[in-house]
């Protein structure tokens, strides 16, 4: 269950690699923003299909399968 504070806000944690972690802090510095509403506004404009599936995600999930598919030569 999450629990959250007065404000309605809840903590969103993950592990990232150190590079995109750093990356992400000048982001949203750069925008002046926080990290917590740079986090909000990447999550908002994420454009998804009619299942709820991240545009950007359909494309990986397209391209692994067609690597599958490739006959293995050697």
């Amino acid at each position: 269950m999450v629990h959250a504070d007065r404000k309605g806000m809840v903590r969103l944690t993950g592990m990232v690699p150190a590079e995109v972690h750093a990356q992400a802090f000048i982001n949203a510095k750069a925008a002046g923003m926080t990290m917590g509403l740079y986090l909000k506004r990447l999550v908002e404009q994420d454009q998804l299909n009619e299942n709820g599936v991240p545009l950007w995600r359909l494309a990986e999930i397209e391209e692994e399968e067609t690597a599958e598919q490739l006959p293995l030569t050697g």
